[in-house]
């Protein structure tokens, strides 16, 4: 048997007060006739009676007394030559009941020996002052867990997939084991699943992993209380289409207002993958028009048009690849107002009107008649 680790400085002066507060006091009242206290083996009980290690135990010991009251008996409690603990009775009739707490951390599993020492000044025998009493520590019943292996399902992962992360556990411990698993990927939790294994059972666990934008490479972990396991992975890149709106114009730079135009963009797949999109136009956030659904191979590049019926004032075009939000460009124009653009100037003189800049002379004649010049 080992003992616990103890201060031997600080276990000295506790025994050093104990006696001191004894041979302070007289050996007996005025009267007395004298007494004898004792102490024996089955007088020493402990509770738990069989204990795990860590577990702090409660020493009980009865000091009997055969003569008058004595005072101030000392009860100290020892592990081989540690003091585990103490108490002074002020008082011993009969008997009375001193008790003491035994710390087991960190102790073997195995038999242990608690000896229980009385000290009273004015015993008239010290012979029954000790007694010793024995205790067994046993291993407290624990789950030893195992993570038996661990594998990510499907093999060759691709970028976009929906994985399954397994694992094989088992509980090689003398206890049943209520817990959770806990996955993570790159130290960054993922989930957890509860689960119960039992005595000498093996278990699967898993959980799944959306690996949509985790190209490269990454750790997978299970989590069990203190036990983890960790495995590499790598993600594949998967093929993409990416595409960029550039160049966009119009076919008149200044349109006048009501006049068709047309709106150019140029569209460009620069990803690795071929996907058929949409591209649509809008006059700030109205869409007017959308192309006919089409193709594009990686790396190739269309030029795409639309008809925009020019509207008055600051207007924003916008072009953008439907699916692809990254994918856009603008064009900001401002068409001139027809008043603006239709005559320059006008001159009205008695019987006649002279517009400047029209294409048409128009001559009054009288009353209802109208002819054009």
């Amino acid at each position: 048997m080992r003992a616990p680790p103890f201060s031997f400085f600080s276990s000295s002066i506790q025994l050093a007060v104990l006696l001191a507060i004894l041979f302070l006091i007289p050996a007996f009242p005025a009267g007395a006739t004298g007494y004898d206290v004792s102490i024996a083996a089955k007088d020493i009980s402990f509770v738990p009676a069989t204990a795990y290690i860590g577990d702090t135990v409660e020493i009980t010991a009865i000091v009997r007394n055969n003569g008058t009251t004595a005072e101030n008996v000392a009860v100290a409690f020892y592990l081989g030559s540690t003091l585990v603990d103490s108490e002074v009775k002020p008082v011993v009739p009969i008997s009375a009941t001193a008790k003491g707490q035994w710390n087991t951390t960190g102790l073997a599993p195995g038999t242990y020996s608690i000896k229980v020492t009385i000290v009273a000044q004015g015993d008239t025998n010290t012979s029954n002052n000790n007694a010793s009493a024995s205790i067994s520590l046993t291993k407290r019943p624990a789950p030893v867990l195992v993570i038996d292996s661990m594998q990510v399902s499907p093999a060759g992962l691709i970028d976009g997939a929906l994985a399954s992360i397994n694992g094989s556990v088992q509980n090689t411990g003398d206890a049943n084991a209520s817990l959770d698993a806990v996955f993570l990927v790159d130290n960054v939790s993922l989930g957890k699943t509860p689960f119960v294994l039992n005595i000498g059972q093996k278990k699967n666990v898993s959980m799944a992993w959306n690996t949509s934008g985790k190209e490269g490479k990454h750790s997978l972990s299970i989590v069990l209380g203190a036990i983890r396991k960790d495995l590499p992975v790598t993600v594949g890149h998967r093929p993409r289409a990416a595409f960029t709106v550039s160049n966009v114009r119009l076919s008149e730079v200044q349109p006048t207002e009501g006049r068709s135009v047309t709106v150019t963009a140029e569209v460009t797949n620069t990803g690795d993958a071929a996907e058929e999109i949409v591209v649509v136009f809008k006059d700030n956030t109205n869409t007017f028009a959308q192309s006919k659904a089409k193709v594009f191979t990686p790396g190739e590049s269309h030029n795409i048009s639309a008809d925009w019926k020019a509207k008055k004032g600051a207007r924003v075009l916008r072009i953008e690849v439907q699916g692809h939000p990254e994918a856009v460009d603008f064009y900001t124009v401002s068409p001139t107002g027809l008043q603006s653009s239709s005559c320059g100037f006008m001159t009205i003189m008695p019987g006649m009107a002279i517009i400047a800049g029209c294409v048409c002379v128009v001559r009054w004649k009288g009353p209802g008649r109208r002819r054009a010049g």
